[in-house]
């Protein structure tokens, strides 16, 4: 019987150590996932920049639409996050499918999220301005939860909270808890804008900085205390608007949520690639890179394995090359 007892422990033993790491439990498998940030330029801006003739026609969303869907087929995220979203793009207008369709029919194994800035229901009712949306691979995750936040007065089912005190007007931060179920894990993920316009707060003018500080805040405000559940790997996708350098941006940063750039900067792991490319902007007419790096991704609860900016041409509805949008899409592959 002590026999028998004592070949079943060395049986479990060599089952659950591996050999030469003196005696080391052997880890689990970690699971990569790639993410990505996308501020895929409203409806709005096109026109306007193509009727002034700053941009070709062709960067207007009704042609320029399956490029971008060609883009994040190309990016190959298993999560992504939109910005600049509006009704034009979420199909609320005549004759425009919406872009998630777009993005089946091109191939994309996507579902996504889109919800009204002004009556943020599920399905989307109501209109949308400068929105978000996220969209994450069908075959690997099942959406669990939603929640959009505007981020100065502050909006989520099943209504309206009190108002915060500074933020943008009209911008807006919404996450989703997916299972991904190659992990077995739950994950948040943020998609959001802390861009904005001037704002008023009893009388008195709010300046641009103050406001780039105050949405930062209200962000990261929301995701410590409503959005997060303790222990939960999350990650938010943001267009800022603002330099890495800047208070907003120093906010962010000073955060358990981390730049994933600056990690790999940190580190000295950033590839040349992504050394020489890592800004996320080009000019309205595609002549030069803005340069700045405006789009960024968080994380907390990943190891961070890579960052990239992807600037390609696309071809737009009349088969000419351009790039999908103003900004470009921002890609990080990470493991849990």
């Amino acid at each position: 019987m002590k026999r028998a007892l004592t070949i079943l422990l060395l049986v479990i033993f060599n089952l659950t150590v591996i050999p030469g790491l003196n005696g080391n439990l052997a880890a689990a498998p970690k699971t990569p996932i790639r993410v990505g940030s996308y501020e895929i330029s409203n409806s709005f801006n096109r026109r306007v920049q193509a009727e002034k003739g700053n941009c070709s026609p062709q960067r207007m969303w009704r042609y320029s639409a399956v490029a971008v869907a060609d883009a994040i087929i190309d990016a190959d995220c298993d999560i992504m996050g939109l910005q600049d979203v509006c009704d034009t793009i979420a199909g609320r207008r005549d004759g425009v499918s919406p872009f998630i369709d777009i993005l089946k029919e091109r191939g994309g194994d996507y579902e996504w999220l889109a919800l009204s800035n002004a009556n943020p229901n599920y399905p989307l009712e109501g209109t949308m301005a400068n929105g978000n949306a996220i969209i994450w691979r069908a075959s690997r995750f099942e959406l669990r939860d939603w929640g959009i936040y505007w981020l100065s007065g502050i909006f989520d089912k099943p209504g309206r909270a009190p108002e915060l005190k500074y933020g943008s007007a009209n911008t807006s931060m919404m996450w989703v808890k997916l299972y991904d179920k190659s992990a077995g894990k739950e994950l948040i993920f943020t998609s959001a804008s802390l861009a904005g316009p001037t704002q008023y707060d009893k009388g008195q003018k709010v300046v641009y900085p103050e406001i780039n500080v105050a949405t930062a805040k209200n962000l990261l405000d929301l995701m410590r205390n409503d959005v997060v559940p303790f222990g939960m790997p999350s990650i938010i996708a943001v267009s800022a608007h603002n330099a890495p350098g800047s208070d907003g941006g120093k906010m962010m940063n000073s955060s358990v949520w981390l730049d994933v750039h600056n990690v790999m900067n940190d580190e000295g792991t950033l590839d040349e690639g992504a050394i020489k490319v890592k800004d996320c902007s080009n000019s309205v007419d595609e002549g030069k890179i803005q340069g700045g790096r405006s789009d960024h991704i968080f994380e907390d609860g990943f190891t961070v394995e890579s960052y990239a900016v992807l600037r390609k041409k696309f071809p737009t509805a009349d088969g000419t090359l351009h790039y999908p949008a103003f900004h470009f899409p921002l890609i990080s592959d990470l493991k849990y």
